[in-house]
């Protein structure tokens, strides 16, 4: 392979290596989203190659290395390090062109003084507590001009935030949160800080200083006091919970309105004899203990409102019970548009779903539906045999196809 497709391969990597790791750790989902960022009780602790964006990075790119990175032909000075990097995972900012006083200082290619100029990453953070964060950055630096970078907070730079030094530490993952000064190069341990102005997302930047800088993690904490070491803590991804999924109309998949049984339905003085809610069910049912209401029809009603007006798929759902196949009966205006029967089944309130297509409704039509309770002479009770009491849970209109 040749040193430019070495370098496009190197570049992709860099690109979508961070999307790709985030995807497959995320839980699984129907739709995988980037897992994102949060401060957890004053910490910030952030995997350096799981960044979301990367700008300005012409001339010079962060790219990730691990044990699965191709060999690259750019200039640089050292092999990986990745074995004993947190997450055995790292950046590095390539080609690298002066590792040391001996090579020749170009500014704007291989050294920038002025932050957020060149290879900007970006790392979009949730924060619950404002206020000051000292940061920590795990660095591996082998000569004397790949130990310097920048950092900053909403394409902002603050002086607090640049010219982070690593000085000691050389050959091995150390951190380091001091700032280079005019009166101390290898600056005061402690002195790279962000305001955090308000609760909310806010994005954590870095960008380059010197080429060949090597990071493996960020760590941002409130206690000015805290000195990391080793891997120190674990990254503060978030942990999306299950978003609750649907138990009920399982098959409604388009529709323009749902009418429920229960909610939306009037259900008082409408039959022969009265619907009650079955509230855990979602549904309404015929009380088929009481002898005289069964083999009788139920009925409920809703009266069409301007914004129901057209023509559409009407599908009533009802339950199916193992002790009786009941009747279900949709009229408009007393004009019967359909007429069921449940099938058998051996699931207990199993959702069927029964279609009446090109229904035109009008404004004030009054729909009504209708079932009874019935017994299938199959499921022993009391002496006699259950009844089925009539249950259905909604009217689903759809769009005509």
């Amino acid at each position: 392979m040749g040193a430019k497709n070495l370098r496009l391969l190197n570049t992709k990597l860099a690109l979508y290596l961070p999307i790709i790791v985030a995807s497959f750790a995320a839980s699984t989902t129907n739709i995988n989203a980037m897992q994102s960022y949060y401060e957890d009780s004053g910490f910030v602790a952030i995997e350096a190659e799981k960044f979301s964006t990367q700008h300005l990075d012409a001339k010079r790119r962060w790219l990730v290395f691990s044990k699965n990175t191709p060999a690259h032909n750019l200039a640089d000075s050292d092999n990986t390090h990745y074995h004993d990097a947190s997450n055995e995972s790292y950046i590095e900012i390539l080609p690298d062109t002066r590792s040391n006083h001996h090579e020749a200082l170009v500014r704007h290619e291989n050294f920038t003084n002025k932050a957020g100029t060149m290879a900007v990453l970006s790392y979009p953070i949730y924060f619950e507590t404002p206020g000051k964060y000292y940061v920590w950055a795990r660095a591996y630096s082998t000569g004397s001009e790949d130990n310097g970078l920048h950092l900053g907070i909403n394409g902002q730079w603050p002086e607090s935030a640049q010219r982070l030094q690593l000085c000691e530490g050389k050959h091995a993952w150390t951190w380091s949160s001091a700032q280079r000064v005019s009166t101390n190069h290898c600056g005061t341990p402690n002195t790279i800080y962000i305001e955090i102005p308000h609760k909310g997302v806010h994005t954590i930047m870095v960008s380059m200083r010197e080429d060949g800088f090597e990071l493996d993690k960020l760590l941002l904490t409130k206690d000015k006091d805290y000195v990391p070491t080793g891997k120190d803590k674990s990254e503060t991804l978030n942990k999306p919970k299950h978003l609750q999924e649907k138990t009920q109309l399982s098959k409604v998949t388009d529709y323009t309105r749902i009418l429920y049984a229960v909610d939306d339905f009037t259900i008082e003085n409408t039959g022969e004899i009265p619907y009650y809610q079955h509230k855990a069910e979602n549904a309404l049912a015929i009380n088929a203990v009481n002898t005289t209401y069964r083999n009788k029809f139920a009925h409920a009603e809703y009266i069409v409102q301007a914004k129901d007006v057209g023509s559409h798929t009407l599908n009533l759902i009802t339950l199916a019970e193992t002790d009786g196949e009941s009747t279900y009966i949709v009229s408009i205006n007393n004009k019967k548009i359909g007429e069921f029967t449940n099938p058998e089944t051996s699931d207990d309130y199993q959702e069927i779903y029964f279609s009446m297509k090109g229904v035109e409704l009008a404004k004030d039509d009054i729909i009504r539906v209708s079932s009874k309770a019935v017994t299938n002479g199959k499921i022993p009770e009391n002496g006699g045999t259950a009844f089925a009491r009539g249950r259905w849970r909604a009217l689903v209109f759809s769009r005509n196809d």
